[in-house]
């Protein structure tokens, strides 16, 4: 190396390792407090009304999170480009976005937008941003069964990582459950 070349590495990293990583994390996804489930009955949850096919009280037939960016003030998450699939017993389905807060399974949906910083509120848009949290309505075409285990799966376009909510459906189907 002669006098006043930059070596390589520095080059590659002009930000550093530590500062790329977390502009990279901006863009992963991250559940925030409890995950919830509902039994596969038609009707409201939450502002959203669900209408199932195969309406059957004893399985879980969707299921509510909150998500939000996993760390950091820098990048976004287009939900309308996200690819959200159910996954059960060796079989996936994909489930396709619906707009409205009128919710035909197998589909998913927003049903609130929130700002987590005191005094702002989340915008319009479908953009997940950074201090924003989105909840998230999903249901596949067929209920899980007690003690079955499901992933529900978001994958942002892109390099990001997808977040995956693994759960097992409880014993004893309520209408409203804490899925732990």
């Amino acid at each position: 190396m002669s006098g006043g070349e930059t070596p390589r590495w520095i080059r590659t990293f002009p930000e550093g390792t530590i500062a790329e990583s977390v502009y990279q994390s901006g863009d992963h996804l991250q559940p925030v407090g409890s995950v919830y489930g509902f039994s596969a009955v038609n009707g409201m949850h939450g502002n959203a009304e669900v209408i199932f096919r195969n309406p059957d009280p004893r399985t879980l037939g969707a299921v509510h999170i909150t998500t939000s960016l996993f760390m950091g003030d820098t990048g976004a998450i287009d939900m309308d480009r996200v690819t959200v699939s159910w996954a059960e017993a060796g079989s996936r389905e994909d489930l396709q976005q619906t707009s409205s807060h009128f919710l035909i399974c197998p589909n998913w949906t927003i049903t609130g937008k929130y700002n987590m910083l005191p005094g702002r509120s989340a915008d319009s848009d479908n953009w997940l941003e950074p201090g924003e949290q989105f909840e998230i309505l999903a249901c596949p075409s067929t209920g899980v069964q007690p003690y079955g285990i499901f992933t529900l799966m978001i994958h942002p376009d892109g390099s990001a990582m997808p977040l995956r909510i693994t759960r097992t459906a409880p014993p004893d189907i309520h209408p409203v459950m804490n899925l732990k």
